[in-house]
Order: structure tokens, then sequence, then C-alpha cells
């Protein structure tokens, strides 16, 4: 299930980019910018900051157990260096 959260979270902030990308050129640009980009743009953003949020809530949390981890391999290498 993560795998197709981010694929939601990379298409989504890919439309962003994108669309973003195509409203801000509207501007600046000789032609003029469409409405509908900035909803685009919008929309992407929305997708790709919910999915993100989805990833990291089915992402278990590595807090004491990474750092007790690290702690026990270094004292295991000082041991072996010795």
């Amino acid at each position: 299930m993560k795998k197709l959260w981010a694929i939601i979270c990379v298409v989504g902030y890919t439309g962003f980019w994108t669309f973003g990308f195509i409203a801000i050129s509207g501007l600046f640009g000789d032609r003029g910018g469409v409405w509908y980009n900035l909803l685009f743009c919008l929309v992407g953003l929305g997708v790709g900051t919910y999915a993100r949020i989805k990833i990291m809530g089915l992402t278990p949390r590595m807090h004491g157990r990474r750092a007790a981890a690290r702690a026990r391999l270094e004292a295991e290498y000082q041991e072996s260096l010795s």
C-alpha cells in the first residue's frame, strides 16, 4: 500500500510543479494565463501532500530502535578494533 501512496505522491507533486510552472509562465509570457492551470496546480499540491501524510502514517517509528542499533554496532566495531 505504501508503494501506491508513493506513486500518488509523485504524480501529485509532479502535477503541482508542472501546472505551477505553466501558471507562472502565463503571467510573464505574451499569452495570458488560464485559470484552470492554477486549479490543477493546487489540486496537485493537495493530492501530493495528502499522499505524503498517508505515507508517513504507514511508516513505522524508528527513533529509539535506530539509535539503540547504531550504539550496538558502534560498540561491536570498537570491540573488533582492540
